[in-house]
Formats: structure tokens, C-alpha cells, sequence
């Protein structure tokens, strides 16, 4: 029986996304169309960061994400801020942007995907295709162009995701893209049970997978905001520290549940 309902899970959620989604892209093109005081794209990005909020913690309470949260969430940002956590599941990125808002950094076939693709390009996701150098250097002068805005940019500098919490070397090109800006930084660690990681699997069974648990635990250990001044290199390598520290935290936080 427990198999059974298990089998069900999966696709049961998978069609509720599916609709959550599409209420949610028609809710924030009405709200578009109906204030005409939002024509300008500016004046347009609070309203749809808060309907991309809401829509990424739908994605939390449909998959019922359990988290447990470690240390404190820093004020709403008052300027340019750049989130750092190391990567591990597909779920990294709703949680995120769900605490932090802003735009996230993504892998560029998310862009062609039915639904998902047209929501993340609605939420100014960046996209980036880590096997090609000119789509890395496009992916470094949007992240700056929305730093330079003011925004929220949210990035797993590990490029990909691993098992485990080693966190692997950190690419520098989204900390060479706060260059001569005055940019606080979030450093971030995340933890989930084993088993739990998207590695080998393809991302629709990895999706399913996450679909077919009746519950996923995640420990999210949040550092204090910090704002640095040093070479791109050196920050590299103080940020990695930190993540690093704070996945310690999250998979002991997580243990003690």
C-alpha cells in the first residue's frame, strides 16, 4: 500500500505544479495589464518578484519541504546583494528565491523547458551553458548588470550539483562580476538527507523522485551579511570557506532534528 500511494505522489504533485504554475504566470501578466502604472519594466519588478515568491514557496508546500533553518535571514537588501550556497538538488533554487527573491543563475536548457522555462524567464532568471566560454561571459555581464541595478542575485558557484558537503572549488566568475561594486554578500549552506541529490539521474527522475517522497527535511544555515573589498581570487577563496563552515552547520542541524 505504501508503495502504491508512493507511485501516486510523483505524478499527483507533478500536475500541481504544473496548474500552480500557470495560475501564477496568468495572475502576474493581469496584474500587468490591469496597472498600467507598470508599463515600465522597473516599476514591473517588485510586483512580479513578489508573484515569483509566492510561486517558488507553492513549489516548497506542494513538495512538502521540511526546513529547518540555521542562524538568522538578513534584513530585505537595500542594495546589491550576491546570495552564495553550494548546490545539490533541483530544490536549491526555489528555496533560494524564496527567502532571498532576486534572480537566480541557471543551466540554459531551463530556458526551452514547457511552463517552467517561460516562468523562469518571467522571474529574469540568467542563463548559462557551462560548456561554452561566450555563454559565461554573457551569464558575468548580466549578474553585474543586475547587481548594478540594485537586485538580488542568487548563485551556486560550485557550477553543478554534488553529494555530500565537501563543497568543491567555486568558479570566480560571479565574484569577478562584483568588481568596484559595493555588493553585500550572503553566504549559505544547505544539507539533505543522503540519497537526496541530484547526481547521476536524468532531471525528470530526479524530479520524480522528489515528487514521490511524502516528506524532504533540508537544513538551510544562513551566514551574516558581509561586504568585501579584495581581489576576485582571495574572495573566491573566503566565500568558499564560509559556504563551506555553514554546510557543516546545516548537516549538523539537520542531524539533531
Amino acid at each position: 500500500m505504501a508503495d502504491a500511494l508512493r507511485k501516486l505522489l510523483a505524478p499527483t504533485r507533478g500536475a500541481t505544479l504544473a496548474g500552480w504554475t500557470a495560475v501564477m504566470l496568468a495572475a502576474a501578466e493581469s496584474h500587468k495589464l490591469v496597472d498600467r502604472k507598470l508599463s515600465a519594466g522597473a516599476e514591473q519588478e517588485p510586483i512580479f518578484e513578489r508573484y515569483m515568491r509566492t510561486w517558488t514557496a507553492g513549489i516548497l508546500r506542494v513538495l512538502s519541504i521540511d526546513l529547518r533553518m540555521i542562524g538568522e535571514l538578513p534584513p530585505p537588501a537595500a542594495g546589491p546583494r550576491l546570495v552564495i550556497s553550494n548546490h545539490r538538488t533541483a530544490i536549491d533554487i526555489p528555496l533560494l528565491l524564496t527567502y532571498f527573491g532576486g534572480s537566480v543563475l541557471s543551466r540554459a536548457d531551463l530556458e526551452t523547458w514547457p511552463l517552467l522555462g517561460l516562468a523562469a524567464q518571467k522571474a529574469q532568471t540568467i542563463f548559462v551553458d557551462r560548456e561554452s566560454k561566450h555563454s559565461g561571459a554573457a551569464a558575468i555581464r548580466s549578474i553585474r548588470a543586475q547587481l548594478q541595478r540594485g537586485r538580488t542575485v542568487c548563485v551556486f558557484p560550485e557550477g553543478t550539483t554534488f553529494a555530500g558537503d565537501e563543497v568543491r572549488p567555486f568558479n570566480a566568475g560571479a565574484f569577478a562580476a562584483c568588481r568596484g561594486l559595493d555588493v553585500e554578500f550572503v553566504p549559505v549552506g544547505l544539507a539533505y538527507p543522503p540519497g537526496c541529490e541530484y547526481v547521476t539521474d536524468s532531471f525528470l527522475a530526479h524530479a520524480r523522485e522528489f515528487g514521490a517522497r511524502r516528506r524532504t527535511p533540508v537544513a538551510m544555515a544562513v551566514g551574516q551579511p558581509i561586504r568585501l573589498s579584495e581581489r576576485t581570487a582571495t574572495l573566491t577563496e573566503r566565500l568558499h570557506a564560509q559556504v563551506q563552515a555553514l554546510a557543516h552547520d546545516a548537516r549538523a542541524g539537520l542531524n539533531r532534528a
